[in-house]
């Protein structure tokens, strides 16, 4: 073999790490076959599938061991001419055959998956189908492009043709571009199983040992993050980034650790892929490895009373068949029985199997992999399906109701989120506030990275406008699509577990994005995260607003959203600070986007294991009839001759707020920064940078939620809302109307960013209040309104256009959005039956007031009389004096500006008693 090149090459280094992964894969799949093959004399398509990875794992080796002998590793200068052309064909050979190594041996670990979840686990199945189909699809796709990586194809390795006429791609760019899409997967593949095998109940010990082998697939993905910084390494010279390959100065000596990374990525799977196969092996060579000898002593007669082995004697048949058919009721992620025995084992396969074995002979029954992993002390020789007896756990079915399987503990399960209180409410209310941060941190981060984008790719202002429109756009599809199905069939922790995902899987497509310096791309991927933030979203905010006492719903969800202000701050900080300070590129924001991916992953994870209370259409319709608020209320106006349903006339203005709001909100972000350089600046510079006066601003709308949070405590939020609406009015117009230079016009466009911040969630817990069983409905609509954000930059720009304009003049466009706002808090504080539906009484306080009544009082409750209550008392006479004639039907007028709380549902004698608002139930 020619030598490695010297101190200077790193041909060595790839030559002998590259061999050793494979060696070690070959004893894998070695003592795979050996286990599968010989010892259970058992094959399935997986195994098949792992040899065909190993042979095609054998060629990626050898293409990179051939390579280090002629050249690999070395500069250009150390390369003898007469080897050009090896080094370039076994270059190419790599290319090809790596992403159909790594599309082998995950579709082995894939069918793996569905053999053991065969008619159990559907969402395993379903899952394991998608990622099935998206490493094939994409498997094929990638090995296309790099098979014709040329045009003509001779051209990506062979000296001769390669000429001014012939067209390659950077294989190092296509390689980082495609990176997404193994993380994904591996990601996918490495989380599917785990809560199938945290579920199982199973002995501390063994369970940790099953969840370990499976997780072993964490090196995977580690070692494909440190194969792309390689990768990243090689493009950072920029011939090696954008020319064909092996054509860029020092290619073979760039390139070299990554492709060497490359095929440890493949061997490292494909070992993590044969591990959980090799449990009858070890047994045959180091039982003691295996079997607890403590358990097995002392646990006999409890392991042979749960489950033993069936004899061949066909007699046992009948018996078999019978406990089969008795287990089939059993559920494949069952309860833990609290106070039962911890030393009783229950074969995984118990609850992975079916009474599809029913009608074959022991012989024909294939014993599957998870029978060696959940089953430590059996006897090689006795290696039979365990039957269950018929009085397994049966009797233990009533203790299970209130609990709730937390992986490896039991953990209460959580009331109704209706009824919480106290630290209860403030325990979910926290963890689901974290959502809050991590969505606020994205929009942060995507603000600065498409200014970044623009000004890298030289793009034009209506492709700057465009990628905010495009993650604002995916707010109405993702929450009228995905968020409205999962939110109303499988509830609050599904919807948070799919919207991770999707966002997550949006992160992770900036990378391909940033590589390519991509438009299109870039679109895309704001739709994704913007369509997964939708979907968080559309659970989270009414989650926030229902979970605990409901008097305090505007305040729970105003401090959330005040989270959601505070990580956007920082992650704007970040990315001007640290990730953006020396930008020449954006392939470094890669990493920042791969960390957020695997927080989603973790948290997705986290979510699926926590007990999170829910809230059913009945409750919540209980709990609005409880409220005196009934679907059959109406409102009228004088301008219309019908009578309008009162809950749904209150949902539609706010979802027209909300609409406006949103639309106010982002225009004034897009275009505050053109505002001020374009604003003739005091003695030739401004007070702030730029950046520095949008963080201000975004500061002070944090710190607007946080101020009027606890205000809606003790104002009506109604109220509240409408001294913010006119605020935002008053300060949106003096931006637009006054001349003044830019750090003066700055001061009202700062108090205005005051005024807006608390707007969102006010509309948004006052619009789903009353809703009964429409409220998860309502939630969806007020989310899609947030689309609203990407359509008015887009109207202010045509604005500026016209007569050419300036930034200040289409302003007008914000004043009349909250001009058009106020309509939702002018007409809750006018219509009587609107003031109901929105602050209604606190149960307790009915309840009082009616045997005050009973009594000859006034009807009015004992708290202390304030300065606050007299001026609510007083706000309330002028609404009530010029409000319309017409009310709602049943409506009732507030007596202050109360306290506002959705009472719990209670049992109680008389239907609508307290404040005489009597209106029959809605059928």
């Amino acid at each position: 073999m020619a030598s490695f090149g010297g101190n200077h090459s790193n041909g060595q280094v790839v030559f002998v790490v590259t061999t050793t992964t494979f060696v070690l894969a070959s004893v894998f799949v070695t003592a795979r076959i050996i286990s599968r093959f010989a010892i259970l004399r058992s094959r399935a398509v997986d195994d098949w599938v792992m040899i065909v990875a190993w042979v095609i794992a054998f060629g990626l080796s050898f293409s990179i061991d051939y390579g280090t002998s002629k050249g690999l590793g070395r500069h250009d200068v150390d390369i003898p001419t007469e080897w050009l052309s090896a080094l370039r064909k076994s270059e190419y050979a790599f290319t090809i055959l790596y992403n159909p190594a790594l599309m082998a041996t995950k579709t082995s670990i894939l069918i793996f998956y569905l053999r053991m979840s065969r008619n159990t686990q559907k969402l395993l199945r379903i899952a394991s189908y998608a990622t099935l189909a998206v490493v094939n699809i994409a498997g094929v796709v990638l090995t296309f492009l790099n098979v014709f990586q040329c045009s003509p194809v001779s051209a990506a390795y062979d000296l001769l043709r390669t000429n001014s006429n012939s067209t390659c791609i950077s294989i190092v760019t296509l390689y980082l571009a495609s990176a997404p899409v193994n993380i994904i997967t591996d990601l996918a593949i490495l989380v599917l199983p785990i809560p199938v095998l945290t579920g199982m109940r199973l002995p501390q010990r063994q369970k940790t040992v099953l969840v370990v082998t499976f997780t072993l697939g964490i090196f995977v993905t580690i070692v494909d993050v440190v194969r792309i910084y390689y990768l990243q390494q090689a493009a950072d010279h920029s011939e090696v980034a954008h020319t064909r390959l092996g054509s860029g100065t020092d290619f073979a000596y760039n390139a070299s650790i990554a492709l060497m990374w490359s095929a440890v990525e493949v061997n490292v799977g494909i070992i993590c892929a044969c591990i959980p196969t090799l449990k009858p092996l070890i047994k045959r060579i180091l039982p003691s490895m295996i079997t607890d000898r403590t358990r097995t002593n002392s646990g006999t007669d409890k392991e042979t009373s749960f489950s033993s082995p069936v004899r061949d004697d066909s007699n046992d048949v009948p018996h078999r068949i019978e406990s089969i058919e008795i287990a089939t009721g059993i559920q494949p992620l069952p309860q833990a029985q609290p106070g039962g025995d911890s030393e009783q084992q229950i074969n995984m396969m118990n609850f992975l199997t079916t009474p599809a074995d029913v009608g074959r002979s022991k012989q024909q029954q294939e014993m599957d992999m998870m029978d060696f992993l959940t089953t430590p002390d059996m006897d090689p020789s006795m290696i039979r399906r365990t039957q269950t007896q018929p009085t397994i756990n049966r009797t233990n079915t009533a203790a299970t109701d209130n609990s709730v399987y937390f992986g490896f503990v039991n953990m209460k399960r959580p009331r109704s989120m209706l009824k919480t209180k106290g630290m209860e409410s403030f325990k979910y209310c926290a963890m689901v506030t974290i959502l809050f941060f991590l969505w606020g941190f994205s929009y942060g981060l995507l603000n600065t990275l498409n200014f970044e984008i623009s000004t890298i790719a030289n793009q034009s202002t209506s492709q700057f406008l465009g990628l905010t429109t495009a993650y604002f756009g995916a707010y109405f599809f993702g929450a009228m699509t995905v968020g409205q199905v999962v939110l109303r069939r499988w509830g609050f922790k599904a919807t948070f577990i799919c919207g991770l995902c999707i966002y997550g899987t949006g992160t992770l497509m900036f990378w391909p994005s940033a590589v390519l310096l991509s438009f299109p791309g870039f679109i895309i991927s704001n739709f994704v995260v913007g369509f997964g933030l939708s979907v968080l979203e559309t659970a989270a905010n009414p989650f926030l607003a229902l979970c605990g006492p409901s008097e305090h719903a505007e305040f729970r969800l105003l401090l959330a959203q005040g989270v959601q202000a505070i990580s956007s701050i920082l992650s704007q900080l970040l990315a001007e600070k640290v990730l953006f300070s020396r930008v020449a590129s954006l392939i470094d924001v890669q990493w920042t986007y791969l960390s957020v991916a695997l927080f989603t992953v973790i948290l997705a994870l986290f979510f699926y294991y926590m007990p999170l209370p829910e809230a059913s259409d009945t409750d919540l319709q209980q709990q609005s009839e409880d409220l005196g608020i009934y679907r059959s209320q109406t409102v009228s106006f004088s301008f219309v001759k019908t009578k309008l349903p009162l809950i749904y006339t209150t949902l539609a203005l706010a979802i027209a707020a909300q609409w406006a709001y949103v639309g106010a909100q982002e225009a004034m972000s897009a275009w505050f920064g053109q505002l001020l350089s374009t604003t003739t600046p005091v003695s030739g510079h401004l007070t702030l940078s730029m950046d520095n006066y949008v963080l201000v601003g975004h500061t002070t709308f944090a710190v607007g939620r946080f101020l009027f949070a606890p205000l809606c405590l003790i104002i009506a939020p109604r109220i509240l809302l409408t001294f913010i609406l006119l605020g935002c009015l008053i300060f949106s117009t003096l931006t637009f109307a006054l001349s003044l230079n830019a750090n003066g016009i700055a001061g009202p466009a700062l108090v205005f960013f005051f005024f807006e911040g608390p707007v969102f969630p006010m509309v948004y817990a006052m619009g789903i209040r009353g809703l009964g069983r429409r409220t998860k409905v309502g939630a969806v609509y007020i989310t899609a309104a947030t689309s609203g954000g990407g359509a008015f930059q887009f109207v202010m720009w045509a604005v500026q256009q016209v007569d050419h304009k300036s930034v200040k003049y289409s302003y007008c466009v914000i004043v009349a959005l909250f001009a058009f706002s106020l309509l939702f808090p002018a007409y809750l504080n006018l219509v009587p039956g609107a003031r109901h539906q929105v602050d209604p009484a606190k149960l307790t306080d009915l309840l009082g007031a009616s045997r005050r009544g009973s009594e000859g009082g006034d009807g009015g409750d004992d708290r202390p009389d304030t300065p606050v209550r007299r001026m609510s008392r007083k706000f309330s006479v002028i609404f009530s004096k010029i409000s319309p004639g017409g009310h709602g039907n049943g409506a009732r007028e507030s007596q202050e500006v109360g306290i506002v709380e959705h009472r719990e549902r209670q049992s109680w004698g008389t239907q609508g008693t307290g404040d005489g608002l009597h209106s029959p139930r809605s059928p």
